[in-house]
């Protein structure tokens, strides 16, 4: 009978410990140069700027810079960002659309030529007897696979 009710102790316990919220607030930091740095731990000596802060606890923060406005999902589903979201301008977020895009080419064609070596090694493998062609073939996929996901990921970009 003891063990049953340690057990039942033990699991509402747990319940209890899993249902608890999960409470943080990020903090911004600007150096000397301009470069910023978020943050769930506040540096001492340094003032910071709280981005978001802890909703449960009813804090706030002043120099909050974002309204809150409709954002679409991929679904369709219209969402609200916090009114504690930092926001970009959008010809600082076309930027960085179009760094992100030209990253992502970089990589795509790095991943062409790694295929294209690998599917040589592959044809130049099945012709000599004792080969690997298993980590040959599992090479060609790999670079298959992160042609597949460039290609998704660059459709994504505005």
């Amino acid at each position: 009978m003891r063990a049953f009710a340690f057990h039942v102790l033990l699991v509402a316990t747990s319940c209890l410990v899993i249902g608890m919220p999960v409470r943080a607030e990020i903090y911004k930091f600007v150096d000397d140069n301009g470069f910023v740095t978020y943050t769930n731990m506040p540096r001492p000596g340094v003032k910071a700027q709280v981005v978001i802060p802890d909703t449960l606890s009813g804090s706030t923060s002043k120099g909050l810079t974002s309204t809150s406005t409709p954002k679409s999902t991929r679904s369709n589903k219209q969402i609200s960002t916090p009114g504690y979201f930092p926001r970009v301008d959008t010809g600082t977020q076309r930027k960085r659309d179009d760094m992100r895009r030209q990253l992502l080419e970089e990589e795509m064609s790095g991943e062409r030529r790694n295929l294209a070596a690998a599917q040589a090694a592959f044809s130049a493998g099945s012709r000599r007897p004792g080969a690997d062609l298993k980590s040959l073939m599992d090479s060609v996929r790999l670079h298959e696979k992160n042609i597949e996901m460039l290609t998704k990921e660059l459709s994504r970009i505005r």
